[in-house]
């Protein structure tokens, strides 16, 4: 043991191992310096307060001391020795109370043109939420647009059966004011003529024959004079029908046209207009196989006929009723018009 002590002394003072000797010297006194000089100085963090309260023990008792990065107290009068810095503090004095945290938002300092910006920014960050929390506003429905008013007429006429002897201007004949659509004339049980509506543009009131019997005046005979099947009168015109009952006398019923007047009407009018038709009148019409009219046909207004091409099978159907006419008149030598 005593040999290897020599042996390492001998290489501690050889000359080449002086300055690495001298250097780990060195080392260790710095290392103790630090350790000595370093661990007197606070461990507290910088910027950190501490504080440390209990309550005090008697009256006579000191406030134990509160440490703030600003200022640093002691607790005894001569806290000079005591403390690494500051200066002293009467202890009879009570500490300061820490201020309570409160959070901030900081506000950059900016210029002009970034204050203007930072305005902006305010006020759409504000727009932002306000727009966030309401809701989003319902788009307004298009109010649906009405139906246009469509054209509906009224005619008025007088018809009547006319005594025997009496002259044409004494004649007193029932109105039929706004006379609804497939009316029966004289009456339901006992019909001549079955009113059918008005031409296009009101010009004339149209009545389909149900009845045999001879015409006398200046309306219109559709298909022809001959195969007369219906009768087109315009304002104004006048026709007489000569009808013989079974087994009795001849009477003779006259039909005038007073007047065609048009309005305008809503699409629940037309409806109305629709449901007053005479029920008895369109099952007289379907029973004796007259729903179809020669010549014309119905168009999309309400009671509003349009003259078409000329049906051949509406004369066929109705020969036999011409014929009748025509023989009902070559017996009592009575001509048309």
């Amino acid at each position: 043991m005593t040999s290897f002590l020599n042996s390492v002394k001998a290489d501690l003072t050889d000359r080449r191992l002086l300055p690495i000797v001298a250097l780990v010297g060195v080392a260790m006194l710095a290392a103790v310096a630090y350790v000595v000089l370093g661990g007197g100085s606070s461990t507290t963090a910088p910027g950190a307060a501490l504080r440390t309260v209990s309550p005090p023990v008697g009256p006579g008792s000191l406030t134990i001391s509160q440490e703030t990065p600003e200022k640093a107290v002691a607790e005894t009068t001569d806290g000079v020795t005591a403390q690494h810095k500051g200066i002293a503090h009467n202890p009879f004095v009570p500490l300061p109370e820490p201020a309570k945290a409160t959070a901030t938002t900081a506000i950059p300092k900016t210029g002009a043109g970034s204050g203007s910006s930072g305005s902006s920014s305010a006020s759409g960050s504000g727009s932002s939420s306000k727009g966030a929390s309401e809701p989003p506003a319902s788009t307004p429905s298009t109010p649906s647009t009405p139906a246009a008013p469509k054209t509906v007429y009224h005619v008025a006429i007088l018809f009547g059966a006319l005594p025997a002897g009496t002259t044409q201007p004494s004649t007193q004949l029932t109105p039929y004011e706004n006379l609804k659509l497939l009316t029966p004339l004289p009456s339901a049980k006992q019909a001549l003529i079955v009113f059918r509506g008005v031409t296009a543009g009101g010009k004339s009131a149209t009545f389909t024959l149900v009845g045999e019997a001879i015409l006398h005046g200046n309306g219109t005979c559709l298909p022809s004079a001959s195969a007369c099947q219906a009768i087109d009168l315009k304002v104004g015109q006048v026709e007489q029908l000569e009808y013989l009952p079974p087994g009795g006398e001849t009477v003779t019923y006259e039909l005038r046209v007073v007047s065609i007047a048009s309005s305008k009407a809503s699409s629940a009018s037309v409806k109305s207009i629709l449901r007053g038709e005479s029920k008895a009148g369109r099952e007289l019409l379907r029973r004796n196989g007259l729903e179809a009219l020669p010549d014309l046909r119905d168009s999309s207004q309400v009671g509003v006929l349009v003259f078409a091409g000329h049906p051949a099978f509406g004369a066929r159907a109705h020969a036999a009723h011409a014929h009748a006419a025509r023989a009902h008149a070559a017996a009592r030598q009575l001509p048309r018009g």
